[in-house]
């Protein structure tokens, strides 16, 4: 891009396209230009025309024949300050692109796979470090055992997904559909999951440590023995979720449906589980001890043979509970 050229302004553009009158009728006629890089750019400069300028963003999402013009337009829409433009962006479905053989274009040095058909894709084993997957459709996907690490998966589709002992740590999930995907052993260390959907995911023995999780949807999966320590999980949705065994040392579950849960077993020493709901949650064997559980919801929850050593509880939190054999918080077991 020529650094003398601005849509809105005027000058020469790439090609030697030149906008020339500035303003919004310089927008409307880089939006002509043949040239997608210049439509483009004034595609970035539009919205702050008000509705003409949205207008000309959504007339050239729609109809648009150069995909990157359309990713621009669906971008700068979703990225408005504006509810109603990213409704329109967020209720738009980008075509997905034929991607051919992604390995050789990998290794060729390509990095760009945004919005790529890779239904049923075979990368098993494949080496995608830091690739953009960004909306790529990898639903039923073979990816067991792939390099994923630090990769872009934003609002990519991997349902039913097979990623086990996939590295993903570092990569960016969020807003990911992970519906019934297969994630067992997968590192997802330090990668971001915030708003995903692993609703009945398996994330068996799962590397979840240091994760972004906040507002995801994880219910029905399998954790069990899933590493979370670390984790955020704040404002997630965990309910039914099986997570014995799993680690969850000092991660931040405030806030968290964890009701009918089973974390029997779990580790969740110095975790925070304030205003979490855990009721009717299985919590016999797991470790509480330093535990913050101020304002959580106990009703029907089981805490027999749990710890909670120095564990922080609302008064009366013990009423009408079976503490057969758990360690209270005073450090004394109850008969």
């Amino acid at each position: 891009m020529a650094e003398n050229f601005d849509p809105v302004l005027g000058g020469q553009g790439p090609g030697g396209f030149d906008p020339v009158m500035g303003g919004l009728v310089g927008i409307e006629q880089a939006l002509g230009s043949p040239n997608p890089k210049v439509r483009i750019q004034a595609i970035k400069g539009a919205l702050r025309y008000g509705s003409r300028g949205a207008e000309l963003v959504i007339q050239a999402l729609r109809n648009d024949p150069n995909w990157e013009v359309q990713f621009a337009a669906w971008e700068t829409l979703l990225e408005s300050k504006d509810p109603q433009q990213v409704q329109v962006a967020k209720s738009h479905r980008l075509p997905l692109r034929q991607v051919g053989d992604v390995r050789a274009r990998y290794k060729a040095g390509e990095r760009d796979f945004r919005w790529a058909d890779l239904i049923w894709a075979n990368l098993r084993g494949a080496n995608l470090r830091g690739a953009n997957l960004s909306g790529a459709n990898l639903s039923q996907a073979n990816l067991r055992g792939a390099n994923l690490r630090g990769a872009n998966l934003i609002w990519a589709n991997l349902s039913q997904g097979n990623l086990s002992e996939a590295d993903l740590s570092g990569a960016n999930l969020s807003k990911a559909n992970l519906i019934w995907a297969n994630l067992s052993g997968a590192n997802l260390s330090q990668a971001n999951l915030r708003g995903a959907n692993l609703s009945q995911a398996n994330l068996i023995w799962a590397n979840l440590s240091v994760a972004n999780l906040s507002r995801a949807n994880l219910s029905v999966a399998n954790l069990s023995l899933a590493n979370l320590s670390r984790a955020d999980l704040s404002g997630a949705n965990l309910s039914k979720t099986d997570l014995r065994g799993a680690k969850l040392s000092q991660a931040n579950l405030s806030k968290t449906d964890l009701s009918r849960a089973d974390l029997s077993g779990a580790n969740l020493s110095q975790a925070n589980l304030s205003k979490t709901d855990l009721s009717r949650a299985n919590l016999i064997w797991a470790n509480l001890s330093g535990a913050n559980l101020s304002g959580a919801k106990l009703l029907g929850t089981q805490l027999r043979e749990a710890n909670l050593t120095g564990a922080k509880l609302d008064l009366g939190w013990e009423s009408s509970k079976d503490l057969t054999g758990t360690i209270l918080p005073d450090g004394t077991r109850h008969p």
